[in-house]
């Protein structure tokens, strides 16, 4: 297989920062919500039994976000991200008003709608562009620029004691972040792959079932790859949901660590993290997704087994740090088989569509460790019997997924019946 180059084209590293800036707000916004739980949790007096329920419920907006991606298949990759951004932007900036717990859950359910197909989207747009030798590795650094915002969201969270408005101004400061990045997205340009797509079906009238032609060939044309691709996502999400929601309140509640100890862990350690998204889209693109995937996923699961129950201040770090590096390398790898398995006329529906599993998986897990909590009074201990369940997500990997790395898109996934295109 001919060696990744270190560098793309000038244009491709511009489409890269251009889509990945939204990324980093996604990211920031989680990492605030992470962070500043434990502050969020006290203002608007919610319940310690209905935390994790409460966590999980915001991430419902992936429902809300698959009409959205999936519309990105008949309009258009740049007219959905226009949409998303504002959207984004919008529900953010109220939040930071919001007054009651209800109201900060609806405004955040609706800002994770806009963000999930967000992201979807941006996966798709750079597995278009990007040439297949190089597809990995700039997946891998789309990724780390969305890491970015959780960097910037652990910086400001050391700020949160001195804050005029304490968690409220860190939703402010992603608005207008947001407002720069709609400015930006005027420049983008439509994607070849779809522009040449919407060609072919501007030469026939559109019926009804021709505009839901991404549904129905996502659930028709490849069910099998679908299904192991859902086997892969769904334990693994399950398995660690509740693992990064309660890492701050974990560190403040059972270390007595400090707001600024967990931002100074977060930045640093995040640092070196994020590098697992460079040697995975690398590598992966050398020796296969399923082999960096064999080898991420197991570890990973272990290394956050141990996080959580060990009691030394030193294997507490190194554990964190190794286990989200290797998180990273995983995720980023099923992110790019998300994007490369089906074909154009429904890449950004099979992409929203292995988010709403993600996520659900992930709301499922947080149910779960909500249910567990008061059997066994801890946290930690609930988070480590969801963990065991993650490794399952290596028996699909080996035995039912395609290798995608160094293939041309349409040779890994064919257009299946082109009629309903035309």
């Amino acid at each position: 297989m001919t060696e990744t180059p270190y560098r793309l084209p000038r244009e491709q590293r511009l489409l890269l920062l251009m889509v990945g800036s939204s990324l980093f707000i996604n990211n920031y916004d989680l990492g605030i919500f992470s962070l500043a739980l434990p502050q969020i949790q006290a203002s608007l007096s919610i319940q310690e039994e209905n935390i994790g329920f409460f966590t999980g419920i915001i991430r419902f907006g992936v429902l809300l976000a698959f009409p959205l991606a999936f519309m990105a298949d008949v309009v258009g990759r740049k007219r959905l991200l226009i949409i998303t951004i504002a959207g984004m932007t919008l529900s953010t900036v109220l939040t930071a008003f919001a007054q009651t717990d209800i109201q900060f859950l609806i405004l955040q359910t609706l800002a994770r709608c806009f963000a999930y197909a967000e992201d979807m989207i941006c996966y798709v747009i750079v597995a278009e562009e990007i040439d297949a030798r190089m597809r990995g590795w700039a997946l891998g650094r789309l990724a780390a620029i969305g890491t970015l915002g959780y960097g910037l969201s652990a910086l400001l969270y050391m700020q949160i004691d001195v804050l005029p408005h304490g968690w409220r101004d860190f939703y402010l400061i992603g608005a207008s972040g947001l407002i720069v990045i709609i400015l930006a997205r005027t420049q983008l340009r439509e994607t070849k792959r779809f522009t040449d797509l919407h060609t072919l079906r501007a030469a026939t009238t559109r019926t009804m079932m021709q505009h839901l032609a991404p549904v129905i060939s996502l659930a028709r044309d490849y069910p099998g790859r679908f299904a192991a691709l859902v086997a892969t996502t769904a334990p693994f999400s399950f398995g660690l949901a509740a693992t990064f929601a309660f890492i701050s309140k974990f560190l403040q509640d059972t270390h007595n660590y400090t707001p600024a100890q967990v931002g100074t862990l977060q930045f640093f350690g995040g640092a070196l993290a994020i590098l697992g998204y460079f040697v995975a889209g690398r590598i992966s693109d050398r020796v296969g997704r399923r082999m960096v995937l064999t080898f991420t996923i197991l570890p990973a699961s272990a290394l956050f087994y141990v996080f959580y129950l060990t009691s030394d201040p030193y294997i507490l770090v190194a554990s964190w740090i190794c286990a989200l590096f290797l998180y990273f390398a995983a995720e980023v790898t099923l992110s790019a088989l998300g994007a490369e398995l089906f074909p154009t006329s429904y890449r950004a529906t099979s992409a929203a569509a292995r988010g709403v599993i993600n996520v659900t998986a992930g709301i499922a897990g947080l149910a779960a460790e909500s249910a567990i909590f008061p059997l066994v009074g801890s946290h930690a201990t609930a988070i480590v019997i969801l963990l065991s369940v993650a490794p399952l997500a290596i028996i699909p990997v080996l035995l039912f997924l395609p290798e995608t790395a160094g293939r041309n898109l349409e040779e890994v996934s064919p257009e299946v019946d082109l009629t309903i295109i035309k």
